[in-house]
């Protein structure tokens, strides 16, 4: 891969990659299951789940184990056959809060048999978003939003795959594309029926060539792909939607209010195994990056602690000093080992004691306004931060605090070391 070492934002700054570019060019290595898989009963943007099995009952993998009505419900699926052993309180990364788990003891590691392939022709609309919604599919670029409710959207006249992967510490994606480039091909023409539409854009900051097979058969199909220039800042869907067809989303709005849908090139994947194979989503891929390793790619199991890869990989307590998952500018620091990962969880970055929290020697806010002068969005950090101290939601409403797309880059920039995105995201909640 012939990226940059750099991605450059505007503010005349940029971020450094080498942790994407370090495991870019590695297939992805198949985790074994944990000896007992902690599964989320919630692991989507919605309510929770209710359990649909008990203590000491038996489960096999791919077994529906949690389902809620309405149509934000997405069910959830045992990663392995085995026995359920309990129901605890785990901290959930994502909602930094403690949420219902089951605890599977693992007895068999295979995964469940495989339906019968199902054509491309043989489906419809209604068949696609139906399985689809059974197989437990979310977006899988981090957001976890029900994929059927953006599949069951009316009158959208674009649909765009997001295989831009700008995050500095991630490169699932980019293997996806590289590893497994017809099933990926297959789930976006699934996505682009049931949407009824013809107009699909593939949207990559990789360079022209480089995806090889994927390309070709995005071409073979009428598939456009753009290569936008190699940044972090565009990471919203929003954003996205204005960079590759200038259309504006306004604030408030999404954007199938403006006839586009878009998802990740990891969720097309996962409708395709979904819908053709029969495959409910019970494993992904993630980057893992360590001083030791290197940057890693692997696929596991939803539901497997963090301890059971640290084993896996020979990685000893003595030499971590913090565990972030997903995005290193987006996601969160775990407490513990003891914490699965889940359909959100696209990469796990291991910090030793030589590179400690920097957040946690904050100096005062000196008002440069660098915040403000990189936000891809246009608000006011540090607005933001002194309205959300004071507890004052009218502010927070007039500063468009649910605006915020929680990229980070305030953060990263902040000669004070503040962790302004904190604020923004306890604004959010505020205003909610």
């Amino acid at each position: 891969m012939m990226m940059p070492q750099h991605f450059k934002e505007k503010g005349r700054f940029s971020i450094d990659i080498s942790m994407k570019l370090d495991a870019i060019n590695k297939p992805f290595q198949e985790v074994p299951p944990p000896d007992e898989a902690v599964v989320f009963l919630r692991q989507h943007v919605g309510s929770a789940n209710q359990p649909l099995v008990k203590k000491r009952e038996s489960v096999e993998a791919g077994q529906k184990v949690g389902d809620a009505k309405g149509d934000f419900a997405v069910p959830v699926h045992s990663p392995v056959t085995g026995t359920v052993k309990t129901m605890r309180q785990v901290f959930n990364p994502i909602s930094r809060e403690k949420e219902q788990a089951l605890v599977i003891t693992t007895e068999d590691t295979d995964l469940p048999l495989k339906e019968d392939s199902v054509g491309l022709d043989e489906l419809n609309r209604e068949r696609i978003i139906e399985k689809v919604r059974e197989s437990g599919i979310v977006g899988l670029g981090g957001a976890a939003f029900p994929t059927h409710i953006k599949l069951s959207a009316k009158n959208i006249d674009h649909l765009i795959i997001n295989a831009k992967e700008s995050d500095p510490n991630l490169a699932c994606d980019v293997r996806l594309m590289l590893d497994r480039p017809e099933s990926i091909v297959d789930g976006i023409k699934l996505m682009a029926r049931a949407l009824d539409t013809r107009d699909i854009v593939v949207a990559t900051r990789t360079e022209k060539g480089e995806l090889g097979n994927f390309e070709e058969l995005l071409q073979e199909n009428n598939i456009r792909m753009v290569w936008l220039h190699p940044s972090y800042s565009v990471g919203s869907e929003r954003l996205l939607v204005k960079e590759v067809l200038n259309r504006e989303v306004p604030s408030g709005r999404y954007p199938p209010d403006v006839g586009v849908v878009v998802h990740n090139v990891a969720t097309a994947y996962a409708v395709a195994r979904a819908v053709l194979h029969g495959e409910p989503l019970i494993s992904r891929g993630l980057t893992f990056y360590s001083e030791k390793t290197g940057g890693r790619n692997l696929w596991l199991r939803m539901g497997t602690p963090a301890g059971h890869v640290m084993n896996y990989l020979e990685i000893s307590p003595e030499d971590v000093e913090r565990v972030i998952f997903g995005s290193i500018m987006m996601g969160n620091s775990i407490p513990d080992w003891s914490v699965p990962t889940s359909k959100y969880t696209s990469g796990m970055t291991v910090f030793t004691s030589a590179e400690p929290d920097p957040y946690r020697r904050t100096l005062p806010c000196i008002r440069c306004g660098y915040c403000n002068t990189v936000c891809p969005v246009d608000i006011y950090p540090q607005l933001i931060m002194e309205a959300d101290k004071k507890g004052d939601r009218e502010r927070l409403r007039r500063l468009h605090v649910e605006d915020c797309i929680n990229c980070g880059l305030c953060s990263y920039v902040c000669p004070s070391i503040i962790r302004l995105t904190g604020y923004l995201q306890n604004g959010k909640r505020r205003i909610k």
